[in-house]
């Protein structure tokens, strides 16, 4: 497998494929296993965009925890989440895009309305999302300088953790609310980031 280096990380560019194949593959099997024996109803298109969110937030997890992982406890499995940790974001971008796809359908063959709020939120999520596949690349890092690089994708990354803490806190008081686990695993995630950013603070003031 092909190594590259960014930042000082090791990384697996050649597995992508794999990883955008696996997940283009869950979201076919979503689909046939909700629509193949049925015409596509709101239900339906309601449990793919269900379905394909929590697809989108592991591998968001994924990224997202990489490199604090690996900080806390170096061993086989955080060195490769860690050299994996582009893949796994732009397959989570991936994954959010076919998520999108969804939710439009849904609402389109519901008739339901949007919430403005939820459109505001969502979308600027998305903004962030494509801004950070955008420049998940070696092209763009030297286009756009080290610095920036790291500016955008540490703020894009800490802003698609609020909108899925907000979402998933926010559902537990709400008619219909997301399992317990999501929020609890969103808000462990974010908990580590913190510990982990206040350490490497600690340690460059020392």
């Amino acid at each position: 497998m092909q190594i590259k280096r960014q930042n000082g990380y090791a990384l697996a560019p050649t597995a992508l494929k794999y990883w955008l194949g696996a997940t283009l593959l869950a979201g076919l099997a979503l689909v046939l296993a909700l629509f193949l024996n049925q015409p596509p109803q709101a239900e339906g298109w309601l449990l793919w965009a269900r379905y394909t969110a929590r697809l989108s937030f592991f591998l968001f997890l994924a990224s997202y925890l990489a490199s604090p992982l690996y900080e806390l406890t170096q061993n086989k499995t955080t060195d490769w989440l860690r050299r994996h940790r582009r893949n796994a974001g732009l397959s989570f971008g991936l994954a959010h895009i076919i998520h999108l796809g969804a939710l439009i359908g849904f609402f389109v063959v519901s008739g339901e309305p949007v919430d403005m709020g939820t459109v505001i939120v969502g979308g600027g999520a998305y903004v962030a999302m494509f801004a950070m596949m955008a420049t998940s690349n070696d092209a763009a890092i030297r286009r756009i300088g080290q610095t920036a690089w790291r500016r955008l994708h540490k703020f894009g990354a800490h802003y698609l953790a609020f909108v899925f803490v907000f979402t998933y806190t926010s559902s537990l008081a709400g008619p219909t609310p997301k399992p317990l686990y999501l929020t609890a695993l969103i808000w462990a995630a974010i908990l580590i980031r913190l510990y982990v950013m206040a350490g490497q603070r600690k340690r460059s003031a020392a």
